[in-house]
């Protein structure tokens, strides 16, 4: 089974306005962007039709609650999705929305099994107290949190989700079923390998490997160092295809020695434990 466990879409009526602006954004901030971007229309059929193409048999989807009021819609959006053929889908809070503890309870009563936190969409610090606190209850809920992690090639300066305040969030709430997106730390992947060893955390390797060759180096260092049972491969779709990155990632895996049980385990079989699947 392949797993995609990192992508993005957004309700029907929305999904055009919000990609356009998504990536009116990317590409002031990264003139050089791929000019097929964004390779889906943002959609649930897109991107049903995206995993397809890829031979993707689940894309887990992962909102953003940008603002406070947003964080219901967002979820309640999720648990439709999430019962959807070929999907799953996290929710989200805003960590300074002053009902966010009590929106966990809402995300772990509609059955999502965990939430996403985008430190710089959010603006948001991953140690700062709220968000340590948000962590802390989804942990006591039994409730997985994927953070993006490093820069984002759609913002400018500073980084908030760097890998030092990952670490300083895992040692305030050692018990927390943390997942750190793009291997720890787009762009910041050596600090990553040298922050996070030992450390009980999972990572996702979307925007780690397939735009970015030369840093093959520390993507199979950091696999290495987390171990293959606790990589799970993403994509980060629509912002990037697919097809074209689980090709770049079996092959990458299959070059480098990977076993079959490892490679399965990284492409959808540690995936399918989080998501109750197997």
């Amino acid at each position: 089974m392949i797993i995609d466990f990192h992508t993005h879409i957004f309700p029907g009526p929305l999904a055009k306005k919000a990609l356009d602006l998504l990536t009116k954004s990317l590409r002031e901030q990264e003139p050089d962007v791929d000019p097929n971007v964004p390779y889906t229309d943002g959609t649930v059929a897109g991107l049903s039709k995206s995993a397809r193409v890829a031979g993707i048999d689940i894309s887990v989807v992962m909102p953003i609650a940008t603002s406070a009021k947003s964080s219901m819609t967002i979820n309640s959006f999720a648990a439709q999705v999430d019962k959807m053929p070929g999907l799953r889908s996290f929710g989200s809070v805003h960590p300074d929305y002053a009902g966010a503890l009590g929106e966990l309870e809402t995300i772990k009563q509609l059955g999502l099994c965990g939430i996403k936190l985008h430190p710089e969409y959010q603006n948001v610090l991953p140690d700062s107290p709220n968000t340590v606190a948000v962590i802390k209850r989804a942990a006591e809920l039994g409730l997985w949190v994927l953070f993006h992690a490093g820069a984002d090639i759609g913002l400018p300066p500073p980084v908030h989700g760097t890998p030092a305040r990952f670490a300083r969030l895992k040692s305030a709430a050692p018990d927390a079923k943390i997942i750190l997106a793009h291997m720890g730390g787009f762009r910041m992947w050596k600090e990553a390998e040298q922050v996070f060893r030992g450390m009980d955390i999972f990572i996702e390797t979307s925007f780690s490997l397939d735009i970015h060759p030369e840093e093959e180096e520390h993507f199979l260092g950091l696999i290495r160092q987390i171990g293959t049972d606790r990589v799970l491969f993403g994509t980060d779709s629509p912002w990037a295809d697919q097809k074209a990155v689980l090709q770049t990632v079996q092959r990458f895996l299959s070059e480098n020695g990977f076993t079959k049980i490892e490679s399965e385990a990284i492409l959808g079989g540690n995936a399918a434990k989080i998501l109750g699947l197997g």
